[in-house]
């Protein structure tokens, strides 16, 4: 049986699906991330599920803090075969972005390839920072890699070095369940 690892950007998920329904009322404790991986995995073998977001700052907001890992631990413990890996986050001006999580994405990518931990990379995400490492691990160790987004206008270069492309469009969405309102 085919062995399918996920590498899934999670803050990627929660802002496509925020802009899919237009509304505030899809937040991250309203999407069904088993769901999200039981689509991707579909009949599969699941390795395991690498779900990637950026700790909040405990000196910022230490209850935003605490819901944060009160909400990964509840993920944790209620899908199996999921992995936590978590980036920092940066203030820019008046807001804050993420750092160091697309290298983890590719190093775990490339890595659990050149360990042959699995046949089939599903990639969520719609970042072109990607296509390089999509190509390493296709034409280096023979890997095949799916790439899911949420959106078909991702950049060309992207859409094209996968071996497939799944997108997720509004009724695929609903039909499989992937956010409770």
């Amino acid at each position: 049986m085919q062995r399918v690892m996920i590498f899934l950007d999670a803050e990627y998920v929660v802002q496509k699906m925020k802009e899919m329904h237009r509304k505030n009322v899809v937040g991250r404790k309203s999407i069904n991330w088993q769901s999200i991986i039981d689509w991707i995995v579909n009949g599969r073998r699941l390795i395991r599920c690498y779900y990637y977001s950026a700790e909040f700052s405990k000196s910022e907001n230490e209850k935003t803090y605490q819901d944060q890992h009160t909400y990964l631990k509840n993920l944790k413990f209620s899908i199996p075969c999921f992995e936590i890996k978590l980036g920092r986050l940066v203030r820019v001006n008046q807001g804050w972005v993420q750092k160091g999580l697309d290298v983890k994405i590719a190093l775990d990518m490339f890595a659990k390839a050149v360990l042959d931990h699995y046949d089939t990379a599903a990639l969520v995400s719609g970042d072109s920072d990607f296509i390089d490492v999509i190509k390493e691990v296709k034409e280096r160790y023979g890997k095949h890699v799916e790439l899911c987004t949420f959106d078909r206008s991702i950049h060309e270069a992207l859409r094209f070095v996968p071996d497939r492309h799944l997108v997720v469009d509004k009724t695929i969405a609903r039909r499989n369940r992937f956010f409770s309102l």
